[in-house]
């Protein structure tokens, strides 16, 4: 008789499945965090709320001679009113009673599929505004680099800014045309190639400098949540919270340093010292401020420091060389904290200080709910139920800041090597 080989007792054999369940991919929502934690929480119906802002300065400063010359008339201050809505976004997860039943419990599956599920939409809903607080208010998520209708594959500045299986759309630019019908569906992220890859090719027409919009979203300015690039703008152009900023010039817009080159100590002092222009010297917000910045930023503030950090060999002690990189990189620039979040706009870094920003909310994030329900069915095509489950998260918020001037942001850094 032939000898026994493996294959005639894979039967016997146990199978080895680690108990654990790995992530391979990001759900940071690292500023939204930040802004949610604060205490600026202000409910509001579906009519928009006002913000009081105290615009020009009054009163008329004058010499006068008291020997009966003329103290002359006075003014006042003027005041005006900035206005934010909700706006509202939804995350579906849809699944098989299979899907659910085959893993619902430690003899069947490592993890309860249907509950890892559920638990994951939370998340992955704040990674989804986490890329529209990095925008500019139009539903925006990151601009082509490169792409066309002939390829799947599409180059972004920060791939993060988007996840597996989203659909998004492509337009020519905000307040542009859509570049096909319907959405795209990306089917994977990578985040150091800086690439999303769609489900099929890219829409008729896609091109460089077309814009990648979140589903649902019109492209359209101010439309969607209003993020860092919509609040922190050096304009006296265009409309603030429905304020024209035409009419309170250099009032609306953030201090600004376009930096166009390496980052250099002397740009962050050259920005706070814009914040102490705009606001005072003795402002209290220019201590208040943190800096909202992508690695690639955090890089270049930490070789700002290794390229003047100098070690005299023959002065250390041992017989190993110094080793020239600290565990970690900066926590803070110019004494404040560094808030280091991997969807912040490369080559960029905005100042903020978090006790003006918050949130105008009608409705928390939480389930879509029908008297009591939040699991719902879904009806196949004979009318019948299907086997399949579908359940909704929703929000309706949006998020503000009530002084644009207490802050500041960089841009135009040059990317340091290989970022």
């Amino acid at each position: 008789m032939a000898q026994g080989q493996n294959s005639q007792v894979v039967a016997y054999q146990y199978e080895k499945v680690l108990d654990r369940v790995s992530l391979l991919f990001n759900r940071d929502h690292t500023l939204f965090d930040k802004i949610e934690v604060r205490k600026n929480l202000e409910t509001i119906s579906s009519r928009a709320m006002r913000i009081p802002l105290d615009l020009l300065a009054g009163g008329k400063f004058l010499q006068v001679n008291p020997d009966g010359g003329d103290f002359g008339r006075g003014s006042a201050i003027t005041a005006d009113f900035a206005q934010i809505s909700s706006v509202y976004h939804a995350f579906a997860t849809e699944y098989t009673k299979l899907f659910e039943v085959a893993t619902d419990n430690n003899e069947k599956a490592v993890e309860p599929a249907a509950k890892h599920n559920l638990e994951a939409a939370i998340d992955q809903m704040r990674k989804g505004i986490e890329g529209l607080l990095n925008g500019d208010g139009s539903g925006t998520l990151d601009t082509v680099v490169s792409g066309s209708s002939a390829s799947a594959v599409i180059t972004v500045n920060n791939a993060n800014q988007f996840y597996d299986n989203q659909d998004v759309t492509l337009w020519s630019a905000v307040g542009g045309t859509q570049r096909g019908s319907s959405n795209s569906t990306i089917l994977s992220v990578d985040a150091n190639s800086k690439t999303i890859t769609l489900t099929a090719n890219a829409p008729t027409g896609t091109t460089a400098g077309d814009i990648i919009v979140v589903s649902g979203g019109s492209a359209a300015a101010a439309s969607s949540i209003l993020g860092l690039k919509y609040h922190q703008v050096d304009s006296d152009t265009g409309t603030w919270l429905q304020l024209n900023r035409t009419s309170y010039p250099g009032k609306l817009k953030t201090p600004h340093v376009a930096v166009n080159a390496n980052l250099t100590p002397q740009a962050v002092r050259l920005a706070l010292a814009k914040v102490k222009r705009a606001l005072g010297v003795q402002t209290p917000e220019i201590d208040n401020l943190v800096w909202h910045m992508n690695v690639d930023m955090s890089a270049a503030w930490e070789n700002v420091g290794l390229v003047v950090a100098q070690v005299i060999q023959n002065q250390l002690g041992g017989s190993e060389s110094e080793d020239m990189l600290k565990k970690s990189a900066p926590k803070s620039m110019a004494g404040r904290p560094i808030i280091e979040s991997i969807n912040a706009t490369p080559q960029r870094i905005d100042g903020l200080c978090l006790k003006h920003w918050g949130r105008a909310q009608t409705q928390p994030i939480g389930p879509l709910n029908f008297g009591g329900q939040v699991l719902f069915p879904i009806y196949g095509t004979s009318g019948g139920l299907s086997a399949a489950t579908i359940s909704y998260l929703w929000a309706g918020f949006n998020i503000f800041t009530d002084n644009p001037r207490a802050g500041a942001f960089l841009d135009g850094i040059t990317l340091p090597a290989n970022y």
